[in-house]
């Protein structure tokens, strides 16, 4: 057995991964019926891209600086705090009568947010064992999978069966609740040995190459899934498709199959022999999903997809933490995953602008080259810095 099996599938581990599990749990009961909820409250369409933009842009602002906050405050009372705050949040969903009140709590609700990844993802990288750090990146990521594959169908199911949006958000909160019992348990780490130099602030560690090329890397990766997410319910019926539950379901299970061995993988062979393929992979995907023509090849558009994207995230991931302290992991680390939240916002609203002048076709094909431009300056700019490749 490797020693270090105990390390990786230890309590706080599995925990750690439970608290994930149940946390997206919560946050994919409720974003199916979000269009529906706010059209009970005279919300216009416009209105339901704001809801959606005002949680994400909350997140993004200030999920760096959660990041610094837990490394110089401890991640479990970070992780605990945002958990707490997300789940007492969504108890006052049911209070709101009116739209502009609930741009508020969508904004406060994505700052919990942000304090939860942050901290969480600073754990699991000062976690997961040197030697398989990918493998726990790619494992820890399958929970928020596995909860995207599940609860969107429940909480669908649930407002189709009683129409009781308080109820869902209940339900919500329990789910939410769920993680934090979770986190209860888990041992605190320390972010740096005692006595070290307090670790950088995000703007600076954010400024490192081995920090910012990531991060510009997943947001061309971001971009292409946040057009995705926002238009493909409305270009698929275009093509004569309405089965569109089909692709989160192949997504989901390919992402699952990826993250598990492309994880590993990365630990054996380096990150950017994963990576580069994957991003290729990526782009073909929504390539081909742009002359998107029958349900077959929407299946197999998701597959792709899910596999590239589902090892591309994690695997950048860890290739930050290669290159960063301990000290600064909360600060690199809230500042890399904002830019996945700032992808998915350019790819979702940017785009649509696109969408809207040429089409769902070109849209696509401009996220592809979102997508190839980062990438390309993702290699470019590794290289300059001579980091070529990590083993």
């Amino acid at each position: 057995m490797n020693p270090q099996d105990g390390v990786l599938w230890s309590r706080n581990f599995s925990l750690s991964c439970l608290a994930n599990f149940f946390y997206f749990g919560s946050f994919y009961l409720l974003l199916p019926i979000l269009p529906q909820y706010v059209d009970t409250l005279g919300g216009t369409a416009a209105q339901v891209g704001l809801v959606t933009g005002l949680y994400t842009m909350a997140a993004v602002v200030v999920r760096p600086y959660f990041g610094q906050l837990a490394d110089r405050s401890g991640r479990k009372k970070i992780m605990l705090t945002g958990a707490g705050c997300f789940t007492l949040l969504f108890m006052l969903y049911g209070l709101v009568e009116a739209i502009y009140p609930l741009y508020i709590l969508r904004v406060v609700h994505g700052l919990a947010h942000a304090a939860f990844l942050a901290a969480a993802a600073a754990y699991i990288a000062d976690l997961a064992p040197s030697a398989r750090r990918g493998e726990a990146m790619g494992v820890y990521g399958t929970a928020n999978v596995l909860a995207m594959a599940l609860f969107p169908a429940w909480g669908t199911a649930v407002i189709s069966r009683t129409g009781d949006f308080n109820y869902l958000f209940g339900l919500s909160a329990a789910v939410a609740g769920l993680a934090f019992l979770c986190i209860l348990p888990v041992r605190e780490l320390a972010a740096a040995p005692a006595g070290s130099r307090p670790g950088a602030g995000f703007l600076t560690v954010g400024k490192r190459r081995e920090v910012l090329l990531p991060a510009l890397a997943l947001f061309g990766g971001a971009t292409t899934y946040g057009a995705i997410i926002a238009f493909l319910p409305l270009f698929a019926p275009q093509r004569g498709i309405t089965d569109i539950g089909i692709f989160f379901t192949a997504f989901a299970a390919s992402t699952v199959v990826s993250r598990i061995f492309t994880g590993k993988l990365s630990d054996r062979i380096g990150r950017q022999p994963v990576i580069l393929p994957c991003m290729a992979l990526i782009v073909l995907a929504v390539c081909i999903l742009a002359q998107l023509s029958s349900r077959e090849m929407l299946i197999i558009t998701a597959l792709l997809y899910g596999f590239g994207f589902g090892a591309f995230m994690p695997t950048l991931n860890a290739l930050v933490v290669d290159y960063t302290p301990p000290r600064d992991r909360g600060a690199a680390l809230g500042f890399f995953t904002a830019f996945m939240d700032l992808g998915i916002t350019a790819g979702s609203v940017i785009l649509g602008f696109v969408g809207e002048l040429f089409g769902y076709t070109a849209m696509f094909y401009s996220s592809a080259v979102v997508a190839i431009a980062s990438i390309a300056v993702f290699i470019a700019g590794m290289r300059k810095a001579g980091v070529v490749n990590h083993e």
